[in-house]
């Protein structure tokens, strides 16, 4: 499949067919990160719903700047401008969210590892990073969708997966993002008018180690607790010494204790 013809912006924009996300798609052939070229075009007035999308990201990071692959055949990397009425520390959870339900009906399985990654079958498939800029917050994606197993650096080749992989199948990167942005925009409009409330229910019960004992590293300490869920307000809930401690996303990194060998990432690695 033609990089440049599954990532048409005018195809994309037409498959979204909403008024507040996906009405306007820039793609890129390559460009540095997708959120700073669209941090950029924020801060030069562009629209809130703007999606800026690249065939190739050159530089591409993750959380506390680290690194992020993707091919420029097989990979989806993508940032949406938003500009939020309410504080949009739950954003990087609607958009996780709004890519499970798009993921549900393609393979299934997939589960999201607090605060920014989702997960199947024990190996990352996509990375969030959500950055302020000013008014505006700039919410990016990097999902794995026709890579082969080849096409991941050796230190990742045990730890990722991609679409084509679970399934066998090659699919239209441009109608999955489609689907994923027309999902972002129904949860958004809720957000916007209720909070996050309702949705930590389904975000609780797709979290990873849900009910498990579990090590979370914030704020330079590592504290061990059970993984209790997710609170109304978006916040982690961890039950530890005997009471329950509520932690945002911020600079946090969760993993099974006892060293689950199936953990290789800190948060937004690759």
């Amino acid at each position: 499949m033609n990089a440049l013809t599954d990532l048409h912006p005018a195809a994309i924009a037409r498959l979204c067919g909403g008024e507040r996300i996906g009405h306007t798609v820039v793609c890129f052939e390559s460009v540095d990160p997708t959120n700073t070229a669209a941090a950029r075009m924020a801060e030069a007035g562009a629209r809130e719903g703007t999606v800026v999308v690249a065939v190739r990201q050159t530089a591409g990071r993750g959380r506390k700047g680290r690194s992020w692959f993707s091919s420029p055949s097989g990979s989806l990397v993508f940032s949406v401008i938003l500009r939020p009425a309410r504080s949009g520390e739950t954003l990087t959870a609607l958009l996780a969210l709004s890519a499970l339900k798009t993921l549900d009906g393609l393979c299934g399985g997939a589960s999201i590892k607090w605060p920014n990654d989702i997960w199947i079958g024990g190996r990352k498939i996509a990375g969030i990073l959500a950055e302020s800029k000013g008014e505006s917050v700039v919410l990016g994606m990097g999902i794995d969708v026709n890579d082969e197993e080849g096409s991941f650096p050796p230190d990742l080749r045990e730890t990722a997966v991609s679409l084509r992989m679970i399934t066998g199948r090659i699919f239209d990167r441009g109608e999955l993002l489609a689907g994923m942005l027309r999902n972002l925009e129904q949860a958004y409009e809720i957000w916007e008018r209720d909070g996050f409330g309702q949705m930590s229910f389904e975000m609780e019960r797709r979290l990873l180690w849900t009910g498990m004992p579990v090590l979370l590293d914030a704020e330079g300490k590592t504290v061990e607790g059970v993984l209790a869920g997710v609170s109304r307000d978006g916040y982690l809930r961890l039950e530890t010494d005997g009471a329950e401690r509520v932690y945002a996303s911020g600079d946090l990194s969760l993993r099974p204790a006892g060293g689950d060998h199936e953990v290789r990432w800190k948060d937004g690695d690759r």
